[in-house]
């Protein structure tokens, strides 16, 4: 299974472009975020960025982890939204039962 924290650095990785910017933004070390890409791309067998100096681009391995991520976010994101749902349904159940007691 792939470390949620290594997905977290490479999404946000992509997102600020700098290795600098995203250990200042997650609150790592620049080396931190370094091995979190190398053990993310050792754990998939395919390097996922091109680094040119300080400035990096997707492979197309990337591209595909990097839609998977966004799909994993709206997963989560959706069942939040139906845990807190349950939630008040299950509040509002308790309620109408003391009520009518």
């Amino acid at each position: 299974m792939l470390n949620t924290q290594h997905l977290i650095t490479f999404k946000a990785l992509v997102e600020t472009g700098s290795f600098t910017k995203t250990a200042k933004l997650l609150g790592l070390t620049q080396p931190a975020v370094s091995q979190h890409i190398q053990k993310l791309e050792r754990d998939l067998g395919e390097p996922l960025l091109i680094r040119h100096g300080r400035i990096t681009d997707m492979t197309p391995a990337g591209e595909v982890l990097l839609q998977h991520i966004k799909e994993l976010e709206a997963c989560y994101d959706g069942f939040i939204l139906s845990w807190q749902n349950y939630l008040t349904s299950k509040s509002t159940d308790v309620f109408q039962a003391s009520k009518s007691a």
